[in-house]
């Protein structure tokens, strides 16, 4: 019987990256902050070329994508490479600043030996952090999947004879007591009358927690049709707090339907050719801006609607849609971030060597050090 489902959180390790920084060199980072100067700091610590390794699925992936990108020039695809028996010792890439607060870049260098078919053209790639990338892909991987509900019960007192026994394995030893208001099944044990409640599964509780279910396919109606928020409460009569629950629990429903009719069946299915469209589209989020976070960083959120990106893949022949996703990550917070810099020293990192590289603020701006030789941390290492 199918348990009760609950949205995937990262504390599930969904997708467990393998940490590319190890103890010694987070403790040579340690005693070296306030030694470095933050230009000397990053150069110590690059991360550029190095590959982020994360298990998934049982599977282990590695991935790099600081590599030249264009397919007729001699370095594509080609990771990074000091060519030893070569005079001087050239590398395949070199990375070259832009001037303070610009992006630094990625360019091939010359080839160096002759090759009869292409050569370098000294190609730009603007570098990424690897890191952050794969902590993008572990948020994609969790926020599609939904987990088992499992309580902890705790069926015996604890001077019990009976503790080790459970309703599962042992319901010889306990009375059906009924269920509850909320639907759960009332199992008391005969040894020391303590009664547990345990939560239904779904085919018994459809609406486990639910109250004002009968709205249900209005409300779905209402969020297809795009109807304001305030709208649908006063339609509806519920509170806003009511409209996110039951916004939740859709998409719950959702998830749990994909998985049972869409991805099972997809894992199996074989196609002689694929054509895939991915596509990129403005999305607007509502300005959720607190008092008090004012100020220059905040002087593109002014108006009412705030844009983000929404990548999108679908079937072109058939126009199912694989995936789309807002490029927007609501589980990660300041104080996240702010721990983030404190263990790994982010602050004095390249953004391609950061762990939060992909968030518009990477790290948070920490006091400076003796030989700190930036005048504003927000700026970036330039």
């Amino acid at each position: 019987m199918a348990k009760l489902k609950r949205l995937a959180t990262p504390l599930d390790d969904v997708l467990n990256i393998i940490e590319p920084v190890s103890s010694d060199e987070l403790l040579d980072r340690h005693l070296n902050y306030p030694i470095l100067s933050p230009r000397h700091f990053a150069q110590r610590y690059n991360k550029l070329y190095e590959p982020i390794e994360f298990i998934f699925n049982g599977q282990t992936h590695k991935i790099q994508f600081n590599y030249c990108a264009n397919p007729y020039c001699l370095w594509f695809g080609q990771p990074q490479e000091r060519f030893e028996h070569i005079k001087n010792k050239p590398s395949r890439y070199k990375l070259t600043s832009k001037g303070r607060n610009r992006t630094d870049a990625i360019v091939c260098n010359q080839n160096h030996e002759l090759h009869p078919d292409k050569k370098s053209l000294n190609c730009t790639v603007t570098p990424i952090s690897n890191w952050s990338v794969a902590e993008e892909i572990k948020r994609l991987a969790t926020m599609d999947i939904v987990k088992d509900i499992e309580p902890d019960y705790v069926f015996h007192n604890e001077d019990c004879l009976n503790k080790g026994y459970t309703p599962f394995s042992n319901p010889k030893d306990f009375y059906r007591r009924g269920t509850s208001s909320g639907g759960s099944q009332k199992w008391q044990c005969k040894e020391c009358k303590k009664i547990t409640n345990v939560l239904p599964n779904r085919e018994k509780k459809f609406t486990y927690n639910q109250k004002k279910n009968d709205i249900m396919p209005l409300f779905a109606k209402m969020l297809i049709n795009r109807l304001p928020v305030s709208r649908t409460c006063e339609a509806l009569n519920i509170s806003p707090k009511t409209y996110y629950h039951k916004l939740e629990w859709l998409y719950r429903r959702c998830l749990e339907f994909l998985e049972r009719y869409e991805q099972k069946p997809l894992k199996t299915m074989e196609f002689d050719s694929l054509w895939l469209n991915t596509d990129k589209m403005i999305y607007n989020l509502n300005n959720v801006r607190k008092k008090g976070r004012g100020g220059l960083r905040y002087d593109n959120v002014e108006d009412k609607l705030m844009q983000t990106q929404i990548i999108v893949s679908g079937d072109v022949d058939t126009g199912y849609i694989f995936r789309s996703d807002v490029a927007y990550d609501w589980t990660i917070t300041l104080e996240d971030i702010k721990e983030d810099t404190d263990y790994y020293r982010e602050d004095h990192l390249y953004e391609f060597s950061r762990k939060n590289g992909r968030l518009r603020f990477s790290f948070l701006p920490q006091p400076p050090t003796e030989n700190d030789d930036e005048t504003d941390q927000t700026k970036g290492l330039g």
